[in-house]
């Protein structure tokens, strides 16, 4: 039996022909019920209050954005780029202010400090403490310059008192905060920390041995940690260096888009989706680390619905926000790529097989769209994309659910098209959000997520499209 692939232009008409009969996508879980933020939090945070519909300007050195009554959930974001001697960092700032946002718009409330001294910082640390004293899910998120030094990792703010790689010994101790004993003071108010760091690892010249980055850190009982790269690895501050015309780090660039995505539901699957994308990306040379101690991953928090009732939005008037853009026509760029491959007939299948067994992704997915149209072949299909789809590929998470809703079938684990659906949907992928839409919805209300589903889908294979032909 063949696989059936809609082609990509095929698609988007079948799309716009199906729009009009379209039906609406699960609804995503609600808030957990829980006691609102303590009385008290106002008066402990000096902070600028905004509405949950403003972001903070990236120039404020502080502002509260206040979630649901109800939420138990807080997040304390540092964003520190205006560094003195040479050591300024562009994306910090930027990065702050898109994940404050994003967790803000998650049901969090959050705390942000934009360029802060230390005295700014630990002056948050002590209100943020005080306003979520008792919370289900305390949030830390930093970006900024950071490394280890005598076995401990430090955080820096920005009022250095010499260059990064000229600080002393004493400068480390005196001028930078100790992430260990950060994390187990947040740790120790609240029901489940999630510590995340996305440092541009540049080391200080400290005499001894040279260990770029950040050390392996170990998390207290009930704390996650995430690292925007690895143990000892440098991450990037933007990224301009991969094509993507945006002045934001990886790693925080693709956890808000994870954020945003409705589908992704625990902060594990966020974080697998965000090391998917950037350790692809970088060519394996940024791969995010992370660290957990808890007995099951938390929920990060429903997406907020838009106002019931609402008339869907007119096509033209959609648009797809920048990280989501960049999600889609990154995984678009690895489908074509595939594609291309899979049709060149100078590379015979001996020559794919060997190249996916030294694990490259493109020659395994190329191999298993060739033997889609063989019949008898579907369990070696199988074989091949299920391993890289559970590792967050979402070129073969869309295979893997056109493959299964064909037959009809479940994957080795017992898993449905509609759950690779979803999982290729939250990685910025319209054709699997559209799908998703068609499977699960209300046909009274599904047409704007169709229609989002659509424009997500042009606009991530509009620049190859003519290549491709």
């Amino acid at each position: 039996m063949e696989l059936k692939r809609t082609t990509q232009l095929g698609f988007l008409l079948a799309t716009l022909a199906l729009a009009a009969g379209a039906c609406s996508p699960t609804a995503p879980p609600a808030l957990d019920s829980a006691a609102g933020p303590p009385e008290s939090a106002a008066a402990a945070a000096p902070a600028r209050p905004t509405t949950d519909a403003e972001t903070p300007a990236a120039d404020a050195e502080q502002a509260l954005l206040a979630g649901p009554a109800e939420s138990r959930r807080y997040a304390l974001v540092f964003g520190n780029g205006a560094y003195p001697h040479g050591d300024a960092l562009a994306a910090p700032t930027k990065d702050a202010a898109l994940i404050a946002r994003a967790l803000n718009v998650r049901g969090y409330h959050v705390l942000v400090g934009i360029d802060r001294d230390l005295a700014g910082m630990r002056e948050d640390i002590a209100a943020f403490e005080a306003m979520s004293r008792g919370a289900e899910l305390r949030l830390l998120y930093f970006a900024g310059h950071g490394f280890e030094f005598d076995s401990a990792n430090y955080l820096m703010p920005v009022d250095l008192p010499a260059p990064v790689t000229g600080m002393s010994d004493q400068d480390i101790r005196v001028n930078a905060l100790r992430l260990d004993q950060l994390v187990w003071d947040l740790e120790d108010g609240a029901a489940v920390l999630v510590a995340v760091i996305d440092a541009c690892r540049v080391p200080p010249t400290r005499g001894g041995a040279e260990l770029p980055g950040l050390a392996a850190e170990l998390a207290p009982e009930g704390a996650i940690l995430a690292f925007a790269t690895s143990p000892g690895r440098v991450a990037m501050d933007s990224l301009q260096a991969y094509g993507v015309n945006q002045d934001h780090s990886p790693y925080s660039y693709y956890l808000a888009s994870a954020l945003a995505s409705p589908e992704v539901q625990t902060w594990d699957e966020a974080f697998g989706m965000a090391y998917s994308v950037v350790k692809n990306q970088t060519g394996g040379a940024q791969q995010p680390w992370m660290n957990a101690r808890v007995n099951r991953f938390p929920a990060i928090g429903a997406v907020a619905a838009a106002s019931s009732g609402a008339t869907p939005a007119p096509l033209a008037r959609y648009r797809v926000s920048p990280e989501r853009k960049a999600l889609g026509r990154y995984w678009a760029g690895e489908s074509l790529a595939t594609l291309r491959l899979a049709q060149d007939r100078t590379r015979p299948d001996a020559s794919l097989q060997a190249r996916a067994a030294a694990d490259d992704p493109r020659a395994a997915i190329a191999l298993a769209r060739r033997w889609s149209a063989l019949e008898g072949r579907e369990r070696e299909v199988m074989a091949l994309l299920e391993p890289l789809a559970e590792q967050g590929n979402a070129v073969a998470q869309m295979d893997m659910a056109n493959l299964l809703s064909a037959f009809a079938a479940e994957d080795s684990k017992g898993r449905s098209a509609r759950y690779w659906l979803a999982q290729a949907s939250a990685q910025g992928i319209g054709e699997a959000r559209t799908k998703l839409a068609l499977a699960d919805g209300d046909p009274r209300s599904a047409m704007e997520e169709v229609i989002k589903g659509f424009v997500e889908h042009y606009e991530a294979f509009a620049p190859g499209i003519e290549d491709y032909q």
